[in-house]
């Protein structure tokens, strides 16, 4: 990325911080300088204040008001996503894996190996039948590739449109209340879900050193 466009992410962060998160009580926006001292929870807290008007906001709203907060949400997103992915601690030298869209990855590594289990949020179900292949992984003993069933080899899985869950495993759907995005809200159920997958490896032999708990984690698919 070129440092001028950069900057512009930059600036777009920063106005972004100051149009949510700097309205004073006199009716005027912050200055950019006052974003210094601005943080992502008080964007979150803006965000969760207005989100919860938006419907009726958006019943009286203008096409081109509209359309640009959907511009501002996409290009924030656009930011945050590849900031999110850093905090997946990655197994060098096996490729980043790309999760399933509308659906997710929940990955552990365990004696230098990595394994993630697919997982289609509600409303979803794989495209091939997983019942028996829980998860795929990535090592020594695979050449450092995926074990996947599609062509590519770091897409593990593919999630598509269903009314019934039937493919996959019981457990290798996110809840019916959330969502592989709604997961990674709240660390609570994060933790939940990685010692499932941890149980269902170690019920499987699979119960060797897991020492790098910083490789445990949750990828969203967009």
């Amino acid at each position: 990325m070129s440092s001028s466009c950069l900057s512009q992410k930059l600036l777009f962060v920063l106005s972004f911080a100051v149009l949510h998160a700097g309205y004073t009580g006199t009716g005027a926006f912050a200055s950019l300088n006052e974003c210094k001292s601005a943080t992502i929870d008080d964007v979150n807290e803006s965000l969760e204040k207005y989100s919860k008007c938006l419907p009726e906001m958006i019943a009286k709203g203008e096409k081109a008001s509209i359309n640009s907060l959907v511009w501002t949400l996409q290009e924030t997103l656009d930011l945050l996503r590849p900031a999110q992915e850093q905090f997946c601690k990655q197994l060098p030298p096996c490729p980043r894996p790309v999760a399933p869209k509308n659906g997710g990855l929940v990955c552990v590594t365990i004696d230098n190996a990595q394994y993630c289990k697919p997982m289609c949020n509600k409303g979803y179900d794989f495209q091939f039948l997983r019942r028996s292949r829980l998860y795929e992984v990535c090592g020594n003993a695979t050449g450092f590739s995926w074990t996947t069933q599609l062509v590519g080899g770091k897409e593990l899985a593919v999630c598509n449109p269903s009314e019934m869950a039937i493919s996959g495993a019981k457990s290798a759907y996110f809840p019916s209340n959330s969502t592989c995005v709604h997961t990674l809200a709240f660390p609570e159920t994060e933790a939940e879900l990685l010692n499932i997958f941890l149980k269902e490896l170690a019920g499987e032999g699979i119960d060797g050193s897991h020492r790098d708990q910083g490789a445990d984690c949750t990828i969203c698919g967009y």
